[in-house]
């Protein structure tokens, strides 16, 4: 069950996250979005235990208890909203377009030829 844990402290290490959660079940990855302009953990962190039941178990143990000042929030990690959330990226769109030929519809000159606009 994947887990997603939110109001971290700032200064909390992955070792100290996955010591917290080792006590419910073997830990099959863990991942903590760093901040791209600083370089710092964000203030979350999402754990994948390895059954529903070790899951729900550290959900409800954990949910709202105190790591130094704050209250985490641990509850299971949902899927990506694909419903035109504001703050989500585009996802990759088919682009089935059928290509058409452009048509020169210029007016033909007393030489033949089309007449070439030029630019002002």
């Amino acid at each position: 069950m994947k887990l997603f844990i939110g109001n971290l402290p700032f200064e909390m290490t992955e070792q100290e996250v996955c010591d917290l959660f080792e006590d419910y079940g073997k830990i099959f990855e863990f991942r903590r979005p760093m901040d791209r302009e600083t370089g710092k953990p964000r203030g979350f962190a999402f754990i994948t235990l390895g059954s529903r039941e070790a899951g729900e178990k550290a959900i409800e143990e954990l949910d709202g208890s105190k790591l130094g000042s704050r209250a985490i929030k641990v509850n299971e990690a949902e899927d990506r909203r694909s419903d035109g959330h504001p703050g989500e990226r585009p996802r990759r769109v088919s682009m089935d377009v059928e290509i058409t030929k452009r048509v020169d519809d210029r007016p033909i000159g007393p030489d033949g030829k089309r007449v070439r606009y030029k630019g002002i």
